[in-house]
C-alpha cells in the first residue's frame, strides 16, 4: 500500500492553495481567459459546424503530438520511460498499472530529463498519446465549459439535477448583490480551478465576503459565490455512464470533551492519528476558519461537540475517507449517472455535498458543486475505510468498445 509520499502531493508557501500550490499570476491569466472562452464554448455547444470544428481540433492535436515526439526523437530530445513508479501523478500510476495487467504497452514521455505527465499506449494497433487519462478517439472531448463551476450549475439546474443556489461576480458590487440574493452561509471560490484552492466557506457577513472575494480573485477574475451545503464532500466518478467510485471525505475536525482546548485536541489527534492520515496543521487558514465560526484555538468545545477546522477534506489534511460504492443510495447513483449523460462526457468526477450518501437524497438538501473531466480517479484506491474501487479498470474498458 503506497504511503503519503507516494501520492505525489506537495505543500507550498500559500496556505490558500493547500497541498497543490500553483503560481498565482499565470493561473490568474489562464483561468480568467478560460472563463470567457468557456462561456462561448457553452453558447455554441449545439451548433453543428462548431462541434465538427472541435472534433477536427481534437484530431489535429493528436497529429501535432505525434509530430512533436517524432521530431524530438530524431533530435534525441524525446525518449520514453518504463518505470511505473515514476509516473508524475498517482492517477497516472494506477492507469499504468492497470495497462500492464492487461498487457497494454504504456510509456511515459520524457523530454530531456523531465518526466512529463504525458504518456503513450499501444492500443488498437497504434500508439495513442494522452495526458494522464487515455480517452478513446470516439469519446474524446474538449468541451471547455464542463470545468466551469458557474456554467456547470446552470446546466445541471436546467436538467433537474440538484445544485446549490449560486452566481458569479467580477466586482465587489456584484458580490455584495449576490450576498443579499443568496442564503448565507456562502462559499466563495475561483470560477475555474480545482483542489479547493482559494476557497472560503461559512461566509456570513459582508466583511468576510470581501476578504473571500479578494482571495478567490488571486486565481481568477471571475468569482463563484454559492450557498453552502451541509455534510461531507463526496466524489462520485462516472465512467462510461456508470458510477465506478464513490468516496466520502469528512472535513478535518475534533470532538470536544468539555475540558481541553481546540489546540490541545489537535495535538492529541495528531499524536494518535493513523499512519496514513496527515497531520492537522494549525495555519492562518484554520485560524480564520475558526474565527468565522466565533471560535479560536483557545476555545473549549463542549462534550461530544464536533468542531470543524477547515473546509478541506480527506486524510491528507487530518480528515477521514470512506469508499462507499457498494452502499451509496441507488437514487443518488442515478442522479450522478444522469448528470454525466446531461454533460455527454465519458469520464467525469462530480464533487457533491450531502449529509448521508447512503440515505435517499430526496429527503436531504444536497447538490453537485463541481465536475472534473480529468478527475483524480486514484482517490478511490486509498480510502481509510471501505473497499477500494479500481476505477482504472473502467477507463481501459472504454477502449474495448472503441
Amino acid at each position: 500500500m503506497p504511503d503519503l509520499a507516494e501520492l505525489k502531493e506537495r505543500k507550498g508557501g500559500c496556505v490558500w492553495c493547500g497541498n497543490s500550490p500553483v503560481d498565482h499570476q499565470s493561473t490568474y491569466i489562464f483561468q480568467s481567459i478560460s472563463a470567457v472562452i468557456s462561456t462561448g464554448d457553452y453558447a455554441m455547444r449545439n451548433v453543428g459546424i462548431y462541434r465538427f470544428f472541435i472534433r477536427a481540433l481534437e484530431d489535429f492535436a493528436q497529429i501535432l503530438a505525434r509530430a512533436f515526439v517524432t521530431v524530438g526523437e530524431v533530435m534525441g530530445l524525446v525518449h520514453y520511460g518504463e518505470e511505473v513508479e515514476k509516473a508524475r501523478s498517482y492517477r497516472s500510476q494506477v492507469v499504468w498499472e492497470e495497462a500492464r495487467e492487461r498487457g497494454i504497452p504504456m510509456q511515459q514521455v520524457i523530454v530531456g530529463t523531465f518526466r512529463m505527465d504525458a504518456y503513450r499506449a499501444f492500443v488498437n494497433g497504434s500508439w495513442r498519446y494522452f495526458i494522464s487519462l487515455p480517452f478513446p478517439p470516439h469519446l474524446a472531448t474538449t468541451r471547455l465549459w464542463f470545468d466551469d463551476k458557474h456554467l456547470l450549475k446552470e446546466h445541471l439546474r436546467k436538467e433537474g439535477i440538484p445544485v446549490p443556489g449560486s452566481g458569479v461576480a467580477l466586482t465587489k458590487r456584484r458580490a455584495r448583490a449576490l450576498f443579499r440574493e443568496l442564503k448565507a452561509p456562502l462559499v466563495v471560490k475561483p470560477r475555474l480551478g480545482s483542489r479547493g484552492r482559494h476557497t472560503t466557506t461559512n461566509v456570513t457577513d459582508e466583511e468576510a465576503l470581501i476578504q473571500a472575494f479578494r482571495s478567490a480573485r488571486k486565481l481568477c477574475a471571475h468569482v463563484s459565490i454559492e450557498e453552502e451545503l451541509q455534510g461531507s464532500v463526496c466524489r462520485g466518478t462516472v465512467i462510461g455512464g456508470h458510477l465506478c467510485g464513490f468516496l466520502e471525505a469528512t472535513p478535518t475536525h475534533i470532538v470536544g470533551d468539555g475540558v481541553r482546548t481546540i489546540q490541545e485536541h489537535i495535538v492529541e489527534k495528531n499524536r494518535t492519528r493513523p499512519a496514513r492520515m496527515g497531520e492537522i496543521e494549525v495555519s492562518k487558514e484554520v485560524e480564520q476558519f475558526l474565527e468565522r465560526n466565533r471560535l479560536s484555538l483557545a476555545s473549549v468545545p463542549g462534550e461530544r461537540e464536533v468542531v470543524v477546522l477547515t473546509h478541506r477534506t480527506g486524510r491528507l489534511f487530518g480528515g477521514e475517507t470512506r469508499e462507499l460504492l457498494e452502499t451509496v443510495h441507488p437514487k443518488l447513483k442515478r442522479y450522478l449517472e444522469d448528470a454525466a449523460r446531461a454533460l455527454d462526457v465519458p469520464i467525469v468526477g462530480f464533487d457533491l455535498i450531502i449529509e448521508n450518501p447512503e440515505v435517499d437524497p430526496d429527503t436531504q438538501k444536497w447538490g453537485i458543486i463541481e465536475a472534473n473531466t480529468l478527475p483524480f480517479i486514484d482517490l478511490h484506491y486509498l480510502p481509510l475505510k471501505g473497499t477500494p474501487s479500481k476505477t482504472a479498470k473502467a477507463v481501459w474498458d472504454l477502449w474495448e468498445k472503441a
